[in-house]
């Protein structure tokens, strides 16, 4: 068995409003999904990616209440999004029509553009021929300049070794190139998507708002619960299957302290809406669904909207 890929990325934010005017109404992302959270019924759970959620799926728990995180070891550092070709333009000057501090850079031949989002998770675009044309445009933001996918996550490890017998031993990526900071990583089948592992250490980080969560892989829906017995003969400890509505998946923290989620393909984001109303409506999970008027009644309101500032 192979993983197939990042299935989404979930980040710690804070308000919920704020997360939604950035991600969409800056970046372009379409708010895919809007649910309770499964673990903690105080919370949103909001899904970001393109037209019909077909993407890679960039998560937020917005906490506004939790205390400001520390990016470093045993998180995901940053993650790449994956822009159509010939959109860097477009983007840099978008970035700072919001005032949206940002820089260039290059790693491993590829042309970066870095910025943060309100709350500090550090981010970049980097231009991709990633899986299909997204689309969908909204506030601004067209099809031609429109989100694609993830097409890496850097990884922060303080105990990079380890990360990447992980990575490589049990999940079947390749090192296909290194720096002196960094490996780059990449599945045979993937030409584009690829993963980079920090070599040395940033500083243990603190997880909280403005820090990624966890980092979930795509695995076959048939093989979740060989994969949960797999890693248990691995010597790691994940969790049991999770029913998570669209997907089932099993978490374990890798031994560099990262959280690693394994999440099936399918069902899917489309179970319960259909492309045309993604996102409109707030999806409360069963276990909670006889407290459905007490949770919105004390949830903020929450809109997917036009912005020109934030």
């Amino acid at each position: 068995m192979k993983v197939k890929g990042i299935h989404h990325i979930s980040s710690i934010v804070g308000q919920a409003q704020k997360d939604v005017d950035f991600y969409s109404g800056v970046l372009g992302l379409r708010l895919v999904k809007k649910t309770l959270n499964y673990d903690d019924k105080n919370y949103y759970h909001l899904y970001y990616g393109n037209k019909n959620a077909s993407s890679e799926i960039v998560t937020t728990f917005p906490m506004n209440n939790m205390p400001q995180g520390k990016i470093g070891d045993g998180q995901v550092g940053y993650v790449s999004l994956a822009i159509p070709k010939d959109s860097f333009g477009f983007w840099k000057k978008r970035l700072n029509e919001f005032n949206i501090k940002n820089n260039e850079y290059t790693r491993f031949d590829k042309n970066r553009l870095y910025f943060t989002d309100p709350d500090g998770l550090e981010i970049e675009f980097i231009e991709s021929d990633l899986a299909a044309d997204n689309p969908y445009s909204f506030n601004g933001v067209s099809e031609k300049q429109a989100y694609k996918g993830i097409i890496n996550a850097a990884l922060f490890s303080k105990l990079p070794k380890e990360t990447l017998t992980v990575l490589t031993d049990v999940f079947g990526y390749e090192i296909v190139d290194e720096d002196n900071d960094f490996y780059q990583l990449k599945l045979k089948e993937s030409d584009e998507q690829f993963i980079e592992l920090l070599k040395n250490s940033r500083g243990i980080g603190q997880v909280a708002k403005g820090s990624v969560h966890h980092l979930a892989f795509k695995v076959k829906n048939e093989d979740i619960v060989a994969w949960r017995d797999y890693l248990v003969k691995k010597g790691y400890h994940p969790t049991d299957v999770k029913e998570r509505h669209y997907f089932r998946s099993v978490y374990f923290r890798e031994p560099g302290g990262i959280l690693f989620e394994l999440a099936t393909a399918g069902p899917g984001f489309l179970i319960d809406e259909t492309v045309d109303n993604l996102g409109e409506n707030f999806i409360i999970p069963k276990k909670y669904i006889d407290e459905t008027q007490a949770i919105i009644k004390k949830m903020p309101a929450i809109v997917q909207r036009e912005i020109d500032e934030i």
